[in-house]
């Protein structure tokens, strides 16, 4: 299909594009923005998105960049693509996480072009990085005609294609925290969108034996990603034994309600998600240097309830 008509201006600044939305708002008139299109042109195509005008942010020097200070926080400008974070040695280097989700994500077309601002302004619940942000307890900054905000990541993500973007506001830049080395993303995708069914990413710290902190968040189960509180809470002065580890990950859905499509249904989605808990902990523990059990890949894994077996990619 082809999108509705629509109008299209190129900002060049920060402050044009405030100007533009904010023309738009006044005229009444429904502006998006577009970074790298990889969320946005989609929905216009099948016109499930029918925008009155575009206001192109794509490639404004402003926009793109990482920079990391010496406490190791990391801040990653919002239109900077998924192809200049993955071959950027700092971040990799400090967040082994993003760097398994961004070696997944989509195909190399979609890196290229596609931004992680627009990716986390977007609110997709099947997007991969939201959830490895999440667990790297990331912050957004954004900017309006008014100044500029920040808000937490759990905040800022509500729920299906719902975030705390208010109107008139531009998502500026992700600021990631230094965070340990014990992290690690894992993932099942829909063969032909390689969007998530599910997808989990744990980072842990250990001291001692025993796991002294962690962090689980999951995309692609629920209407957007979510911290899973209670397999964290029960990690807490755990042993990183097999045994702690599957019980933690058999917690992953607690009080969640799954969606369900013809892609697959939710309690195969929370299937998955504990498999997927279970092997992310795993590495994540190991990369902390902590030792852990060995990764369980046995082909029944990924059996929904009726015992149809799925293809583990």
């Amino acid at each position: 299909m082809f999108p509705a008509g629509f109008s299209y201006a190129r900002a060049g600044s920060l402050a044009d594009a405030l100007s533009l939305l904010a023309g738009a708002a006044a005229a009444d008139e429904d502006a998006r923005l577009l970074a790298g299109g990889q969320s946005l042109l989609p929905l216009m195509k099948l016109r499930l998105a029918t925008p009155h005008s575009l206001i192109d942010i794509g490639g404004l020097p402003e926009l793109t960049g990482i920079t990391c200070d010496g406490a190791g926080t990391t801040t990653i400008k919002a239109v900077t693509t998924y192809r200049a974070l993955q071959h950027d040695p700092r971040v990799t280097a400090a967040f082994p996480a993003l760097a398994d989700a961004l070696a997944v994500l989509a195909d190399q077309q979609v890196r290229a072009r596609g931004t992680i601002g627009g990716c986390v302004a977007h609110g997709d619940p099947a997007a991969d990085l939201p959830a490895v942000l999440l667990a790297l307890t990331a912050t957004v900054t954004l900017a309006s005609r008014n100044g500029t905000r920040t808000a937490v990541l759990d905040d800022f993500l509500q729920g299906v294609f719902a975030t705390g973007l208010a109107p008139g506001e531009v998502l500026t830049a992700i600021t990631v925290p230094a965070a340990p080395p014990g992290q690690a993303y894992e993932k099942f995708e829909q063969p032909a969108s390689h969007l998530p069914l599910a997808g989990v990413c744990a980072v842990v710290t250990t001291g001692n034996g025993v796991i002294t902190s962690a962090r689980v968040a999951v995309t692609g189960v629920a209407g957007r990603a979510f911290r899973a509180l209670d397999t964290e809470r029960s990690l807490a002065s755990a042993q990183p034994t097999p045994a702690a580890v599957a019980a933690a990950a058999a917690r992953v859905g607690t009080g969640v309600r799954p969606l369900a499509d013809q892609h697959a249904s939710g309690p195969f989605r929370l299937h998955l998600a504990q498999v997927l808990t279970r092997r992310a902990l795993t590495r994540a523990v190991e990369r902390a240097g902590a030792g852990a059990a060995g990764p369980d890949r046995s082909d029944d894994e990924y059996r929904d309830a009726s015992g149809t077996g799925r293809e583990r990619r």
